[in-house]
């Protein structure tokens, strides 16, 4: 019995606080405590016993039922009438002791009573009372006193612990009675939550009258110790006494071993399952071991468990370490690597045998299977073991019989040699006197399964050559079979056979060959036989995948209880008919709980390892499935169970299952064992240049502006929350974004703009931002435009504004002008993108012809090469095509390449530009001939000429819909009236059949009937609906009113005629449905039903068809909406259909053929004349459905025909309306003033707006002036002092001054050019910033925003960086391209490298897809042999490529799908070309080259660029101790147990829908911390803000409007450390 204490100080002056009102019961009631001293005096025993320890005495039966509380102590019980008895289980002693004021955390259930209260309630009296009687009746100045008070009785009260009643036991029933003597604290179980209960809710939960037999007792005595007078407190504040409850916990037996419910709940509101389990956790606690206490920080994450799991345990036997290095594997396996062989041999159930050879493993009688505990319990003198299973809380005293698991988890460090052990165990251990003519039956399978030898090794797709290398190269004596996947699979010897279809459909399932020994058996025979030959199969997770759906046990089909449905009708995976001796899962935390997870439990073994450095993925959630493929208790990894396990209540039972099946080596604790060279990790800062630097700055304003935030990180407005998803996003695309600009764009699927191979060089990219910007440019002088011409309408109402008329013309003939301005800047930027248009022709058509040549002048060559056009290097295939003449587009014959279709993309955008321009000059006309009209006869030639000049813009804006609608109506009408079709044509006479015999007359009867009455009445609506639908869709466009002018309501007035023809099309194309139905018993996808048919247009497929992504899918536009009219028409249409086919009976004409052919197939004389006449009548219905068939075809043709016709009106007209739209009112509401307000403030934004967007347009032509000049050209000092300077400004005249000489020539000389004498506006000067590299980052001042300052850290980190004289060396070499900063200062290390240490390998991670991409084509370009790995089954021996052709340097890796499992030891070097937030990618990545059998030191680069978020990244992760690039942490072994906690990220702020891929960040606060580091950041490294001159000519003002432009220029300044051709650009009038 276990025994326990606990020491609580009270306070006496406190009463249970109630709700009523009424006064709740006394902490400690000194009134009871002193009757009760009193009456133990009147009882001689009590009296002779006062001064000994008390004695246990029976304690009294529960209160009667009149009682309307809950008690409990021990009873007195008949044994005649009960036969359970009661075990002690648990001893608890509760010192109570007593002060005024008790502890400062006093429950909430208590109230205090003042001095005051207590006074005048009498409580002091009987408080000094008792303290009077102890002294002068029991008190001793030296000893304390013990009083025996006899049995109590503990009433629960919930979470607040309970009640103590006492009563003497020599009294009778009616004598004095004791209730609620004093409050006794709750006692709780150590590992759950106070929320769930403690000892005295739980037995109360437990001791309700509905149940027939009790669980638990509980027995309770209570003792009074006195203390000493020389301890007594004489202020009283204490009390001088202690009251000592002893609780004794007793297990009814055998009652305590059946559980309960965990649902059910006690009146108490107890769950019963609950209240048992906290009973059982304080009886029988189960703490972790000592030495994890360190280890356990409050959860169960993936650092505890690497701290938990331990490598094998040391070899004390010299003769068994000599027999565990396998002859036949040739190298020689490490001290540590024997003992982990040992681990693995021994959990298989064997071991080495004195001659060397494996026996079986004598079994422990006294091992308890796993989180199984023995339990010792007392009864009376006899001791009782139980057992304890504490994770189900199952109790009982049979003891369990231990589960084989025969396997184990293989968790050694990455670069430890796990697959060299699993080599040797196959080598030690292989399954000697295992035959396939041994067999039993698989209950789970449902089928017979036979022995095997073999052991099977699944992998990921790009780890399976290399296993099957290492395997040859490792031990070249096992026999090692590839499974290619059931569909594959071939047995045999000379002549192999693969599975057919037919097998594959389950007709058939002869896998066997007939010059094979398995010939003729079937695949439970033949392939166990097999596979036996073979000491190793190799397969891949996808092969299991694929597997699966022929690996399931055959599904149970209750249809008939007598058919039985056999297995061998149907496909079987190879893979599950043998047991195989043992499966080794590699890379095992990359499986998960899909496809592959439960195809592997499905796989009959008998032994199990689950091989991975980094078992959990990202979570030890994910164990579950480890622990599935181990073939464990099902218990541990059921949801439920394993939910809790992982629970940190628990921490002591994961650890001790992980223990048991886990094995895992640190570098770090082998250190002297091993022999792997010194790794040095660097990092390589990167300094954008000025296009990329634009790109980022820009990109982090618009973050800043969408997220609502400021540069400090703080949001915009109060009580507003920050858009998670948003951040995340943005965050994303800026980490892209140093890496190269393109990153996010060239892979994005449905964008026929980037594309797989749309490299675009740096100066692309910039004319892509020019490009733009003057498309946002050309938008806001278009909307001020529009907004001065709404003005003038809004001023025509404005009664107190004089001269109207001519303040509203001026404003038009203003706005006139800039329209025709921007349309002439369009019509010029047309014009210059057609002659790039001919330029990519005269291209094309000059490397056709090249092209063609070549391949005249080698004919034998059966690949064509295109040359470079730099220096005849083979581009990469991806980047320009042209394979011949056919590769034409049909825009004026440009090639269809990416930059052709980029071109007609372009061209189709700035002709609707074009046409959008048109059509506000339309309305500035329009509104100039109103003004005129309002002005009078004297503007009557004014007013005709701007009305002449706006139908003369509406016809040119109405051609091309025009002509294009007039073309398909006139082919519409050319078309039917080629086909001469005529209402005869489908109306058939009757009778048609001929005349029948006997058995065949009935049914060609019918046949004619069905024709008359159905098909002839269907083609008699047909044709009237058909003829409507000819005459509405042929009537003129030109829709005017009575008098034939136009009046704003054209496209109104043809919904009438649109709306009538689509609801007579719909109709049309259901009633051609139901004729073929009566035909051919068939319905096309034209019309199934008219509800479904108006649904069917919802869907995304009908979108995408009328976007044009699906031609093949005709529907209707979507632009007409029904008037209510049409709603009518349609259902007649439909009451007219429906009623033909209600004279329809089901049987179609061709049901008719199949009856005729089958009286005819009856008759067996061919001379028969009702044969004959039979066959006649099949023959005529034959022609006849083969001539209406060709018929319906012809009407379905004219269908399409009607729908081309139907929404070419449709955009005919909607483009009418548009031009309508635009000149009708503006909507302003009642206040005239108000909306003059309001525009006049757009106006003012828009005009901003176009003095931001022309400003950056100049920043922008200067960056390319600059790129096409190149960097060493560019100015770096100011035009008026001459000097370099690091925050400047360029003027709209495109010259640069630096900041202090543009402020002071504005403060001292007004607003024009100190060159050119431009007039110079303050919100249109660009702002930008350049920096020298070697600048001490921390020594610059914090940035100031507006009247604030963005704080800085000032801490001083040390990275372990390249030294600048090889930095020198590398900027020396050259690089054919433009791919960025980043990838060509890669490609200049790479290049150098090839010069410093020829031969050399080096393998580049990154993060990103389209990363890869890029850098494949610049190393491609620059010389540099690359090999990249790609996810499908056809790379797998990518790897094994780059270990044996010593002509490719480089291997390129994706840094989450291919980070784990290569062995990689050739290549000395890893490039990193991204900072990581989640390190295991990082150091998973490390791994491929820093292991056994590398024999170079390792160098490690991660580039980064400066004063992005990379470099964020970075020094968070120094300032949580991650990093692996200070100088400190930058040498030697990386110690991944540090790494383990940030591996466990469980709680993920704001997840999306999509699947969390790649260096995903989970928190927001992460994210905030890498954005803007100040936040994240100790006080004492952040600067103090420092005094700012404030007096700024170009400060941006206090309103709110400049609230998106300060951010820029705060962008601008936030970045430092830049080397001189870095420029930034930002609204100058936006910070000082």
């Amino acid at each position: 019995m276990r025994s326990s204490a606990s020491s609580h100080q009270i306070s006496y002056r406190t009463r249970e606080r109630t709700h009523s009102g009424v006064s709740g019961r006394l902490t400690l009631n000194c009134k009871l405590i002193l009757d009760l001293l009193r009456a133990l005096l009147e009882d001689d025993y009590g009296a002779e016993s006062a001064t000994a320890t008390g004695q246990k005495r029976p304690c009294m039966l529960s209160r009667p039922d009149r009682i309307k509380r809950r008690n409990f102590g021990t009873e007195q019980l008949s044994t005649s009438c009960n036969p359970y008895e009661s075990i002690p289980v648990l001893r608890h002693e509760f010192n109570l002791r007593y002060s005024k004021t008790g502890p400062e955390d006093d429950p909430d259930n208590v109230q205090l009573i003042s001095d005051n209260d207590a006074e005048c309630e009498g409580l002091t009296f009987l408080e000094e009372s008792l303290i009077f009687y102890l002294r002068d009746r029991h008190a001793n100045p030296a000893e304390p006193i013990t009083l025996d008070c006899g049995d109590v009785l503990i009433n629960s009260r919930g979470k607040h612990g309970g009640t103590v009643d006492a009563k003497l036991s020599r009294l009778e029933e009616n004598g004095p009675d004791f209730r609620d003597v004093f409050f006794i604290p709750p006692l709780y179980a150590a590992d759950m939550g106070t929320e769930e209960g403690n000892l005295f809710s739980w037995v109360d939960a437990l001791k309700q009258p509905n149940f027939h037999q009790s669980v638990v007792e509980v027995a309770a005595c209570l003792r009074l110790i006195i203390l000493p007078l020389a301890l007594w407190d004489e202020s009283w504040r204490t009390l001088p006494f202690h009251l000592v409850v002893d609780v004794t916990l007793l297990f009814r037996f055998p009652s305590i071993f059946q559980p309960f419910t965990s649902s059910r709940k006690a009146q108490n509101g107890i769950e019963l399952g609950t209240a048992r389990r906290g009973l059982l956790h304080l009886a029988f606690p189960h703490s972790l071991p000592e030495t994890l206490f360190s280890s356990f920080h409050g959860r169960v994450d993936v650092s505890f468990l690497y701290a938990v799991v331990q490598p094998a345990r040391a070899i004390l036997c010299e003769t068994v370490d000599k027999f565990l290095q396998p002859t036949a594997l040739i190298p020689a396996l490490l001290p540590f690597q024997k003992r982990t062989v040992m681990w693995m041999l021994e959990r298989e159930g064997k071991t080495f045998g004195l001659d060397g050879q494996i026996v079986s493993k004598g079994a422990d009688s006294m091992e308890l299977p796993v989180l199984w505990r023995r339990v010792s319990v007392q009864r009376e003198d006899e001791q009782l073991n139980w057992y304890y299973h504490r994770l189900t809380e199952t109790l009982t005293p049979d003891c369990p019989h231990p589960r084989v698991v025969h396997g184990g988890i293989v968790a050694e460090e990455p670069g430890l040699g796990k697959t060299v052990e699993c080599i040797a165990l196959i080598l030690l251990n292989p399954g000697l006197g295992r035959n396939p003519t041994d067999a039993r039956w698989n209950f789970e399978g449902i089928m017979p399964i036979k022995d095997i030898r073999t052991t099977l090794i699944v992998t990921p797709s790009s780890l399976s050559q290399q296993w099957i290398d290492e395997l040859s190269r490792h031990a070249p004596s096992l026999k090692v079979l590839v499974y290619p996947g059931w569909r594959n699979l071939s047995i045999g010897t000379k002549t192999s056979q693969k599975v057919s279809k037919r097998a594959r459909e389950g007709k058939a399932m002869d896998l066997g060959s007939t010059e094979s020994e398995t010939a003729g058996m079937s695949l439970l025979e033949s392939w166990p036989a097999y596979i036996n030959n073979f000491d190793v199969c190799v397969t891949t997770y996808d092969i299991l995948r694929s597997d699966l759906n022929v690996a399931r046990a055959p599904p149970v089909r209750p249809v008939r209880q007598t058919a039985e449905y056999s297995r061998d009708k149907r496909p079987i995976s190879p893979l599950v008919v043998c047991e195989w001796y043992r499966v080794i899962m590699d890379e095992v935390q990359m499986v998960g709980g899909g496809k592959a997870s439960e195809m592997v439990s499905l796989i009959p073994r008998l032994s199990s390892f689950a091989v991975s450095g980094t078992p959990a993925k990202s979570r030890v959630s994910d164990l579950s499935y480890v622990l599935k493929f181990l073939r464990v208790d099902p218990i541990i990894y059921g949801p439920k169970n394993w939910n809790r396990l992982i629970q940190p209540s628990y921490a002591a039972e994961f650890a001790e299952v992980f223990q048991q099946y886990t094995v895992r080596t640190v570098k770090s604790a082998v250190q002297a064992e091993l022999t792997i060279p010194t790794q040095t990790r660097y990092v390589f800062p990167i300094y954008l240049g000025r296009v990329e630097r634009h790109v980022y700055d820009q990109n982090w304003e618009n973050a800043l502006l969408q997220l609502g935030l400021d540069a400090r990180g703080v949001t915009s407005s109060q009580n507003s929350e920050i858009n998670t998803t948003l951040l995340r996003s943005w965050l994303r695309k800026l980490r892209q974004i140093c890496t190269h600009p393109q990153i996010g764009q060239l892979q994005r699927p449905g964008d026929k703009t980037y594309k797989p191979g749309v490299l675009k060089t740096m100066g692309q990219v910039l004319d892509g931002m020019k490009d733009q910007n003057w498309r946002n440019v050309m938008d806001d002088r278009r909307n001020k435009i529009n907004e001065m011409a709404a003005a003038t309408q809004i001023m025509q109402y404005d009664p107190c504004l004089n001269r109207r008329e001519e303040k509203c013309l001026e404003i038009l003939l203003k706005a006139e002008n800039e329209a025709d301005h921007v349309i002439s800047e369009v019509l010029s930027y047309i014009a210059d993108h057609d002659a790039e248009g001919e330029k990519l022709i005269e291209e094309a058509a000059a490397l056709r012809a090249a092209k063609r040549e070549e391949q005249a002048s080698r004919q034998n060559v059966g690949q064509n090469r295109r040359g470079d056009d730099e220096g005849g290097r083979q581009e990469d295939h991806r980047s320009t095509v042209f394979d011949d003449d056919d590769n034409l587009s049909d825009h004026e014959g440009l090639p269809k390449t990416a930059a052709g279709e980029e071109h007609v993309h372009k061209s189709r955008a700035l002709q609707q530009r074009l046409r959008e321009c048109y059509l506000t000059l339309h309305r500035v006309k329009f509104l100039q001939g109103d003004v005129y009209h309002w002005m009078g006869e004297l503007k009557a030639g004014e007013e005709a000429a701007a009305y002449g000049a706006a139908d003369g813009l509406r016809s040119k804006l109405l051609k091309f819909p025009e002509e294009s609608a007039m073309r398909v109506m006139a082919q519409l009408g050319t078309d039917i009236g080629k086909r001469k079709l005529i209402e005869k044509d489908i109306l058939i006479e009757v009778p048609y059949c001929p005349r029948g015999g006997i058995l065949s007359s009935h049914l060609l009867e019918e046949a004619d009937e069905l024709i008359d009455r159905v098909l002839n009445a269907q083609s008699r609506v047909l044709w009237e609906w058909r003829t409507r639908i000819y005459d509405l869709l042929t009537q003129k466009l030109t829709a005017s009113n009575d008098e034939g002018e136009a009046d704003g309501q054209e496209y109104s007035r043809t919904l009438e005629t649109q709306g009538e023809a689509e609801t007579y099309l719909q109709a049309y194309a259901m009633l051609l449905a139901d004729r073929r139905e009566v035909l051919f018993a068939e319905r096309t996808i034209l019309a199934v039903h008219d509800a479904k048919e108006r649904k069917r247009r919802k869907t995304t497929a009908a979108v995408k068809a009328i976007a044009g992504d699906e031609p093949n899918v005709d529907l209707f536009t979507e632009d007409i909406e029904l008037q209510p009219e049409h709603e009518v028409l349609r259902g007649e249409l439909m009451h007219t259909r429906k009623a033909l086919l209600e004279t329809f009976m089901g049987r179609a004409v061709k049901s008719i053929v199949v009856d005729l052919s089958a009286v005819a197939a009856k008759i067996t004389k061919d001379d028969d004349p009702e044969k004959i006449l039979a066959r006649e009548g099949v023959s005529s219905l034959r022609r006849f459905m083969s001539t209406q068939g060709t018929l319906n075809n012809q009407i379905e043709a004219d269908l399409a025909l009607f729908r081309k016709a139907f929404n070419e009106r449709i955009l005919y007209f909607r483009q009418l309306q548009e031009i309508s739209d635009s000149v009708r009112d503006a909507e302003w509401g009642d206040d005239v003033e108000q909306a003059l307000r309001n525009n006049r403030a757009a106006q003012a934004e828009l005009e901003r707006k176009i003095n931001t967007g022309r400003a950056r347009q100049r920043f922008l032509a200067h960056l390319s002036e600059a790129q096409d000049a190149g960097e060493g050209e560019v100015e770096e000092g100011c035009i008026l002092c001459g000097n370099e300077f690091i925050r400047g400004y360029i003027t709209q005249c495109a010259h640069v001054f630096c900041e202090d000489c543009m402020k002071s020539w504005l403060l001292r000389h007004g607003k024009a050019c100190p060159v050119c004498r431009f007039p110079i506006h303050v919100d249109a000067l660009q702002r930008f910033s350049m920096q020298k590299k070697d600048m001490d980052r921390a020594a610059q001042p914090p940035e100031k925003l507006q009247d604030d300052l963005i704080p800085k850290s000032c801490r001083k980190i040390e990275y372990n960086t390249i030294s600048p004289s090889l930095l020198a060396e590398i900027d020396t070499m050259e690089v054919r391209g433009s791919y960025g900063t980043k990838i060509d200062t890669l490609v200049r290390h790479l290049l150098y490298l090839q010069l410093a240490d020829g031969g050399a390998k080096s393998i580049v991670f990154s993060a990103w897809e389209d990363s890869l991409h890029i850098v494949e084509h610049a190393f491609t370009r620059n010389g540099i042999p690359t090999l990249r790995i790609d996810s499908g089954n056809r790379k797998q021996d990518a790897a094994a490529k780059f270990r044996n052709d010593p002509n490719i340097l480089v291997l390129l890796l994706h840094g989450e799908r291919q980070n784990a499992g290569l062995n990689v030891t050739c290549a000395s070097r890893v490039f990193l070309l991204e900072s990581v937030v989640h390190h295991s990618f990082e150091i998973q990545a490390i791994a491929r080259i820093d292991r056994l059998g590398q024999s170079r030191p390792t160098e490690v680069y991660c580039y980064y660029a400066e004063d992005t978020v990379e470099r964020n990244i970075l020094d968070l992760a120094v300032r949580r101790g991650l990093s692996l690039y200070t100088i400190d942490c930058a040498r030697g072994t990386v110690d991944t147990a540090a790494f383990a906690p940030e591996a466990e990220n469980p709680i993920v702020d704001a997840p999306g829908k999509k699947q969390q891929k790649g260096d995903f960040i989970f928190r927001l606060d992460d994210m905030m911390s890498i954005l803007f580091p100040h936040l994240s950041e100790d006080v004492e490294f952040l600067l103090p803000p420092e005094d700012v001159d404030m007096r700024d000519p170009l400060a941006a003002p206090s309103n709110p409007a400049g609230a998106n432009a300060w951010s820029f220029a705060a962008a601008s300044l936030s970045r430092s450390s830049r080397v001189p051709e870095n420029a930034v650009a930002g609204p100058s009038r936006l910070g000082g």
